[in-house]
This record gives structure tokens, sequence and C-alpha cells, in this order.
């Protein structure tokens, strides 16, 4: 298994910290993809065409390629492994991939003001 396809194992680990964090997969998301090194240019029209927005690095000395889509395991197995055949065709380093998490964990209950005045009176030495 070459480096790119070992993109495809980790991205399992990825889908389950997206479901451990409560994530519907099937919600289309923004998805951020990193190639780098090889000829990128080429695999930069071949991306467009296929619906991807490419921009260069900031160095550019790769490219990005984005678009919004759901990700799961179908995506993983299907669009990812496409991604790292592609990358392979062209010579070119898939460096991963990232998504927005649309469901955000709910800030803790703030603590009633006279609870929090008890634990500054004990920090402190404070009586309320």
């Amino acid at each position: 298994m070459n480096g790119n396809q070992k993109q495809i194992e980790l991205a399992r680990e990825t889908l389950k910290v997206f479901s451990d964090r409560g994530e519907n997969l099937s919600d289309i998301r923004h998805v951020v993809h990193y190639f780098y090194g090889g000829n990128f240019d080429a695999l930069g029209s071949s991306l467009a065409e296929l619906g991807y927005s490419v921009r260069p690095t900031v160095n550019s000395d790769g490219i990005v390629a984005e678009r919004h889509e759901a990700i799961g395991e179908e995506w993983r197995t299907t669009t990812l492994a496409n991604l790292c055949e592609l990358a392979d065709t062209y010579n070119v380093e898939y460096d991963g991939w990232e998504a927005s998490m649309e469901r955000q964990q709910p800030n803790p209950p703030n603590e009633p003001r006279n609870q929090r005045a008890s634990l500054l009176s004990k920090i402190f030495g404070k009586k309320n």
C-alpha cells in the first residue's frame, strides 16, 4: 500500500471522530484536499473537470482542491480512493483532507452565580 492509499485507511479514523461528535455524515459539507509535488498542474486540470475548485498552495508547491459533498464510508471508498489513484497517476502526494463540522458540541451551562461566588470564596478565602 503506497502513501496515497494509506490516506483511505486514515480517513476511517477521521470519519469515526465525526460520527462520535454527532455529525450526520450524509450532510453536505465543505471538504478541502491537499496535494504536493509531481505534476500538480495536470492534476489540477483533472480535478477541475471533476467539479473541484482548485488553487495553488500558499508556497505554490502544490494545489488545494475543494468542493461541497457528503462524506462517509461510501465517500471514503469511492471518491477518496479515486482522488488517491488520480494523485498516483500524476506522481503527486495526496496529503489529506479536512471538512467542516456542522454540529458543534453544546457549551456547558453557566453555573449559577451563587455557586461561582462560593467557589471564589473557597479559593480566595472571602465570604459571599
